[in-house]
């Protein structure tokens, strides 16, 4: 499924989003959580987990860009290109 229709491309987004979004917040429950990382202060713990969503950000547009050719535009054309950037 490739974002070749406003339609498409907004479900895309919302998932993308959404599992950036989700996966932040579980990322910094469990920062609270942990023993090892509970009396951090607080500055700490947003440095840890904007880096973390960082990350998680990188790896989910990896992922949906291998599985639905994701970040290629409205414009793209409906084959997909064998070069990966």
């Amino acid at each position: 499924m490739r974002a070749t229709t406003v339609r498409r491309a907004f479900f895309l987004n919302a998932f993308v989003a959404a599992a950036i979004a989700a996966l932040s917040i579980e990322l910094r429950r469990f920062v609270d959580i942990r023993e090892e990382t509970r009396d951090l202060p607080r500055a700490s713990k947003v440095t840890l987990t904007a880096a973390g969503a960082f990350v998680v950000a990188l790896v989910i547009y990896l992922t949906t860009r291998f599985v639905f050719g994701f970040g290629g535009g409205m414009l793209a054309s409906a084959k997909r290109s064998p070069y990966f950037f």
